[in-house]
């Protein structure tokens, strides 16, 4: 039987956890608070727009990044079936032999790991195909959980290759 390496060289665990880059989630929590603190300077008389519109905008980003600056409220899980994405509102599992190869795809600035199942293509065509005209696939990840796109594309692939029992 052949042995399946992470990208290191050491056999691939049997389950593993990422998280969010908590550096990522501080920064976004530090500028939203700075937004919200402008808000607050400029006061509701003077301009009630700002106040409530952008104060409340950046206030609920500081709400969203706060748990995950901590490394709480979201994670990737990977075992032998499949995986399980958590992030604050939902989560979802997919079965290794229900996925395609996992790939690096871009969403305006940056690369997140796509990806097609035959389960996201029934359960919501039109949002399938919306998703494949935009970044070539019709799931995503939400993170790169830690990692560039091209190294858990990588890591994933490797979990997927060992559960189909491809030869790497």
């Amino acid at each position: 039987m052949t042995d399946y390496l992470d990208v290191d060289g050491d056999p691939l665990p049997e389950t593993m956890m990422l998280k969010p880059d908590r550096l990522r989630w501080l920064l976004v929590f530090l500028i939203a608070i700075g937004f919200v603190a402008i808000a607050i300077w400029l006061g509701p008389e003077q301009q009630p727009v700002v106040f409530w519109g952008a104060g409340g905008f950046f206030l609920v980003c500081a709400l969203i990044a706060a748990p995950l600056m901590f490394g709480v409220g979201a994670n990737l899980a990977l075992d032998r079936d499949g995986f399980v994405c958590r992030t604050l509102f939902r989560s979802f599992r997919r079965e290794w032999r229900e996925c395609s190869a996992f790939y690096p795809v871009r969403v305006g600035f940056r690369q997140f790991v796509g990806f097609t199942t035959q389960q996201d293509e029934t359960a919501n065509p039109q949002l399938a195909a919306a998703n494949r005209a935009m970044i070539g696939a019709s799931g995503m990840l939400p993170d790169t959980f830690g990692l560039d796109a091209d190294g858990l594309s990588d890591l994933m692939n490797r979990f997927r290759a060992r559960a189909l029992g491809l030869n790497g």
